[in-house]
């Protein structure tokens, strides 16, 4: 196998379009990108590794400040790095007991999240992970977790409909702080779009609801951004389109755009204020501050600003939008969601009530295979409905594919959710 820019060749000389970035969204700003690739050349002649425990090295630095002066949000103020999202996770939510332990409040230690939210494969993460399906086999070895409902307006798990649902979906992050106790809740960690539940959104109320709940309580409120990050969704990180600024920013997969394992955990001066003085490190992992893999960050995180791909993101992903529309037209496309460079295809039975396709059905893997067959890469989402049935399609190009290559990809799609759609009216 091999690639030239955005696209993807098999060793039979089959051309793909990579609706899925590298098969996960990593792969950001294409493939064979001249920049990067000298980046990483210049680094590994001069440096390959060491570790921060020993030295500071020039990459991680200029990233960190790159960070902090071009994407975070207003009052974010250092960087840590990691090399994956499932590390960026860990180490928000060991920050945010430290934050506690630092400020006299020893027990809290309870993460909430939410059903459906996926943030992370290790066993600290999925003991915070609402992916139904990754739970059942290590329920032994979880710590203790709450979950609260996802706010699916497309099929709300309390029969409301938006907007005179009044949010109760957010305001159940009050409910369950108090039922907890909230002497011991120390996080709310969640996702702005949440991939593993069909890039689901949320309202324009949501987030703000979020971030007023979480101050009064003293509770951490953590971004999850490992796919939404870096212009993904036409916005530097997917909670700007609320306006709202968290305590921490989980980010992986497009800060390294697949050259390199790169994650990193943007944290707030508030946060800092609290731990810092006592001098106690919390960071071991070998890699973290990798000087060869902050190299390709700086490289990456240049690209984008220099070729504008935010903007750009959100330009082509409103005409990826627009006319992801005419996907309901077909008989087994429910909704279609998601913002920039990123969309979500969920699939029903009957579209009228909302019924999911029963799990056996396998319909989002038969829709990837059948896309694959027909030279699209797309990405397989199941459980989208109740954690068993409901599947869904997850559509995220490269940020530098061109337009016209997005509406070629989405002709492919459309043709290949009408022959399964056929096939199973049959």
């Amino acid at each position: 196998m091999w690639v030239t820019g955005v696209q993807t060749w098999a060793l039979r000389s089959t051309l793909y379009g990579p609706g899925a970035s590298g098969g996960v969204g990593a792969v950001l700003i294409g493939h064979a990108v001249p920049e990067v690739i000298e980046a990483m050349v210049k680094q590994a002649e001069r440096l390959c590794h060491a570790h921060i425990s020993a030295f500071n090295t020039p990459p991680p630095i200029r990233l960190a400040e790159r960070i902090i002066r071009d994407f975070a949000p207003k009052g974010m103020s250092h960087v840590y790095f990691v090399s994956t999202g499932t590390e960026s996770t860990e180490l928000a939510v060991k920050l945010a007991r430290r934050y506690h332990i630092e400020r006299g409040h020893a027990t809290r230690f309870k993460v909430i999240c939410r059903w459906g939210g996926y943030h992370g494969s290790s066993l600290g993460a999925l003991s915070y992970g609402g992916r139904s399906s990754r739970r059942p086999d290590y329920h032994p070895y979880y710590f203790k977790s709450s979950f609260i409902p996802s706010p699916t307006c497309y099929r709300c798990p309390y029969g409301h409909s938006y907007p005179g649902c009044g949010l109760r979906c957010a305001w159940e992050l009050e409910s369950t702080i108090k039922r907890e106790g909230e002497s011991v809740v120390s996080a709310f960690i969640t996702e702005a779009y949440s991939n593993t539940s069909g890039v689901l959104g949320a309202p324009p109320e949501y987030f703000p609801i979020i971030r007023d709940i979480c101050d009064r309580y003293d509770v951490m409120l953590i971004l999850d951004e490992v796919i939404t990050g870096w212009g993904r969704t036409g916005a530097k990180f997917a909670i700007d389109h609320w306006g709202v600024v968290p305590d921490m920013i989980c980010t992986g997969k497009g800060i390294g755009s697949g050259y390199a394992p790169l994650a990193a955990t943007i944290i707030h001066e508030k946060v800092i204020r609290a731990i810092e003085p006592s001098g106690r490190s919390i960071v071991g992992f070998t890699y973290g501050g990798s000087p060869l893999s902050c190299a390709v960050g700086e490289a990456v995180l240049s690209y984008i600003t220099s070729n504008d791909l935010v903007a750009r993101s959100a330009e082509t992903g409103a005409q990826l939008h627009e006319r992801a529309q005419e996907l309901l037209e077909l008989p087994i496309v429910g909704d279609v969601r998601g913002r920039g460079m990123l969309l979500g295809i969920e699939y029903v039975a009957d579209q009228e009530t909302h019924r999911p396709f029963p799990r056996s059905k396998r319909v989002c893997e038969t829709i990837t295979d059948r896309a694959f067959a027909n030279g699209l890469v797309t990405c397989p989402i199941s459980g989208v409905a109740d954690g068993v049935d409901g599947d869904a399609t997850v559509f995220k190009p490269p940020l530098t594919t061109p337009s016209e290559d997005v509406a070629e990809m989405l002709d492919i799609l459309r043709e290949t959710i009408g022959e399964v759609a056929k096939e199973l009216s049959g």
